[in-house]
């Protein structure tokens, strides 16, 4: 009777070719087969761009979530691997799919810690993709900061605030990496009532948080604060903002249309552009149609310049030029969609 071959004794390219085709979650389960397949693994470890890493906090519990995607047989397969670190008095339980679960004898977040790092070896790039904070009525806040201060510095693509206060925002947020932060969300956003002012409106005062370098490098911001009112010069330099609140002051309605008139409006816009950097005003005019575009070209000579030196391409028309007696025409349509 022949000897059974192991993955461990095919060639390292072969083992290379094999752990590529195996989901991030059969390849943690297999670096915990054997000593070697484990140093393998370690040494190649295959990368992958098919699959997002999100961490979660909820009270003295952590959790890595992975959802992996791939397209087979004309469809997408999404699948989702969660692993749960829970604090179990000095020790760890760890659970990775019901009902198993692993009993570690280490502090649950040097746990987390550890898999994350191996986790991440096989990311494509080294920073997570979601990381969210979720508090109950803004309880546990001693234990996320026991966290994120194990943590250290953390790089991630995009923050969630879940059920925090303003003030244990401005706590957390100051843990994040603000070089590679791309958008915040504040959802079920919470403050603790003052007698008397049950039925009030109260302002969402950012004026803390928009001192860190978090939310003034950040692109992308979503609140979610439906019992509060906003000012609007706390969102202006984002790309995106979604608000969901209260009430707005016509004040700051009135500004908000300044600022856009501003962008897109005849000389108004056409004095602030020659102003902005290139890349800006590339930008801008991209957004553009061809019509407004070539209304801007007329306005000064160093907008017709820079106009014609970085001609934008806009896709949303068709040009047809047409000529009868003497006279000729250039017709422009935005195709149907």
């Amino acid at each position: 009777m022949s000897s059974q071959t192991l993955l461990v004794d095919f060639p390292a390219v072969v083992k290379s070719k094999v752990l590529e085709k195996l989901e991030i979650h059969l390849i943690l389960k297999l670096r915990k087969v054997c000593f070697n397949l484990r140093q393998f693994i370690d040494e190649n470890p295959p990368k992958f761009n098919s699959f997002k890493i999100e961490v979660t906090t909820l009270g003295d519990c952590i959790s890595i979530i992975m959802n992996s995607s791939k397209y087979v047989m004309n469809m997408w397969n999404k699948q989702t691997e969660r692993l749960d670190f829970c604090a179990d008095g000095n020790g760890c339980i760890m659970k990775w799919k019901k009902p198993k679960e692993i009993v570690e004898k280490e502090n649950y977040i040097d746990v987390f810690l550890r898999e994350l790092g191996l986790i991440m070896k096989h990311h494509w790039r080294p920073l997570l993709d979601y990381f969210s904070i979720n508090l109950c009525q803004g309880k546990h806040e001693q234990q996320v900061l026991e966290q994120l201060t194990r943590i250290g510095c953390v790089s991630t693509d995009e923050v969630v605030f879940c059920g925090c206060t303003l003030d244990q925002i401005v706590k957390y947020l100051s843990f994040f990496n603000s070089n590679d932060l791309f958008k915040i969300r504040i959802k079920d956003h919470s403050e603790p009532q003052v007698n008397g002012q049950e039925n009030v409106i109260r302002m969402l005062n950012l004026q803390e948080i928009r001192q860190l370098n978090q939310w003034k490098n950040s692109k992308h911001v979503s609140v979610e604060a439906t019992d509060f009112y906003i000012h609007i010069q706390d969102f202006l330099h984002f790309e995106e903002v979604r608000i969901h609140c209260k009430m707005i002051s016509t004040q700051d309605i009135v500004l908000l249309k300044e600022v856009c008139l501003s962008f897109f409006s005849g000389t108004m816009s056409s004095r602030l552009l020659i102003d902005f950097p290139p890349e800006v005003t590339t930008k801008i005019l991209s957004k553009l149609d061809i019509f407004s575009v070539l209304k801007l070209r007329k306005v000064c000579y160093n907008l017709r310049q820079f106009i014609d030196e970085n001609q934008p391409k806009p896709i949303c028309w068709e040009v047809k030029a047409s000529t009868f007696n003497e006279s000729s025409s250039i017709k422009f349509e935005s195709p149907k969609i």
